[in-house]
């Protein structure tokens, strides 16, 4: 019985610690204009599966969608910067990125789910 909790409490924090990762990588994208982004998105695109009916399911999911958005939202906002709104959407994504990023951190580190 106490290898099959030391099994689940290791893989606890196994998917604790890759959530953490790609969060981390998120923050660092908003100083070095999202290129480490891509790094956590694909994290959560492999682990998503290894989390299921975990608290950080909900985290990699939303590491996922958030990571959409703002892919989306920074293409629509360069090819708008010719008309003026361009940068208002940028920078919206830009704080969207960071209330996702410090929310996700917050729950991950109180070890709650995303949602």
């Amino acid at each position: 019985m106490a290898y099959r909790e030391y099994d689940i409490t290791s893989r606890s924090e196994s998917l604790r610690n890759a959530a953490l990762v790609a969060w981390i990588c998120y923050a660092v994208g908003l100083l070095t204009a999202w290129v480490t982004g891509p790094v956590g998105f694909i994290i959560a695109l492999v682990k998503r599966a290894d989390a299921i009916n975990t608290a950080y399911e909900s985290h990699f999911s939303a590491i996922i969608r958030s990571g959409l958005i703002i892919f989306i939202g920074n293409v629509i906002g360069w090819l708008l910067v010719w008309l003026g709104i361009g940068f208002l959407i940028l920078a919206a994504v830009w704080v969207y990125n960071i209330f996702v990023v410090v929310k996700g951190l917050l729950r991950l580190s109180e070890r709650r789910p995303y949602g």
